[in-house]
């Protein structure tokens, strides 16, 4: 577990700023998604969210885990 948490760290300190913004797209995406389901306001946008959710999701997983290090 020691060794994974070190090569996420590593990929971590190769992040561009434009990862970031997607680090931070995707963990607020996450917390719009859970919190939607609880008021029915936004409802009616809810694919919108997911839809942006599954990509910057799907993007962080290739740059910490497919991309080749720099």
């Amino acid at each position: 577990m020691i060794g994974f948490i070190n090569k996420l760290m590593d990929k971590a300190r190769n992040f561009s700023m434009f990862d970031f913004a997607i680090f931070k797209t995707t963990l607020l995406s996450a917390g719009i998604l859970i919190g939607t389901y609880l008021a029915s306001d936004i409802m009616s946008i809810i694919w919108l969210v997911w839809v942006i959710f599954v990509v910057s999701y799907l993007y962080m997983i290739y740059i910490s885990f497919i991309r080749p290090q720099k």
